[in-house]
């Protein structure tokens, strides 16, 4: 049972006896902290009882869980870099322990389709947050500093994430009997205005060879509209490849 605040008390919310922050103002990462530790007891205690999408009940708090407004003060100027990269990284690691309580690999068919792509989405625009603070971060930084081991591995760490959470995000796309056809097709759509901020930061190699999926998915996917969006997409890739070069 899902227990709104009322105007009256303090703006807490309570889930099946877990507290969840405030679902009407932005989330920081100490939100999406609580939110995960409320989600990981609500699924031990209670199977198929996490937040849906759109959910008479809890589509409120899984809403806030995806809401573009939570980036807001990861891009805030007048906050330092440094807390802006903090927080970014810190809510990328929660939604990345939020996903694998909605992704079941061990069923069939996934009980949360609609919602574990939906995280996936929004991971991606994450991620692609947390590059652009790290290229910020960086251009800070002397030239001597810049070509340190220690920056250099750091860089390079990120850049692989990057590329295998871009790779998994395509991946997902053909798993056409893990999920319904409605939930693909949204996915598709969420993905050609995501994907390409997180694209624009990938090494050459790794822009070329998921150029080929991207393809490969817009002539061979099963949903016509599938095909549709990524075929859309394609030369939005395909400029920014040749851009950067």
């Amino acid at each position: 049972m899902l227990l709104l605040p009322s105007v009256h008390a303090a703006k807490a919310l309570w889930y099946l006896g877990q507290k969840i922050p405030d679902v009407t103002r932005t989330w920081q990462s100490h939100d999406y902290r609580q939110a995960t530790d409320a989600l990981k007891t609500i699924d031990e205690k209670q199977p198929d009882a996490l937040p849906r999408r759109g959910g008479e009940y809890t589509g409120a708090v899984f809403e806030r869980l995806i809401n573009e407004e939570n980036f807001r003060p990861q891009l805030d100027i007048y906050e330092s870099l440094d807390f802006r990269r903090e927080e970014a990284s810190r809510i990328l690691f929660s939604l990345k322990e939020i996903m694998r309580l909605y992704f079941d690999f061990s069923a069939s068919r996934q009980p949360y389709g609609k919602e574990a792509l939906s995280l996936m989405s929004y991971s991606i625009r994450q991620q692609a947050v947390l590059f652009d603070l790290t290229v910020e971060f960086w251009l800070t930084l002397s030239e001597e500093d810049q070509q340190s081991p220690e920056r250099l591995e750091g860089l390079n760490d990120t850049k692989a994430a990057a590329a295998m959470l871009a790779s998994s995000a395509l991946d997902y796309l053909n798993l056409h009997q893990q999920f319904d056809q409605q939930a693909l097709i949204l996915y598709s759509y969420e993905l050609g205005k995501t994907w390409p901020e997180l694209f624009v930061h990938l090494p050459k190699a790794e822009r070329e060879r998921l150029l080929v999926k991207v393809v490969q998915i817009s002539e061979n996917h099963d949903l016509d509209e599938v095909q549709k969006t990524l075929s859309e997409l394609l030369p939005v890739l395909t400029k920014i490849h040749d851009g950067i070069g």
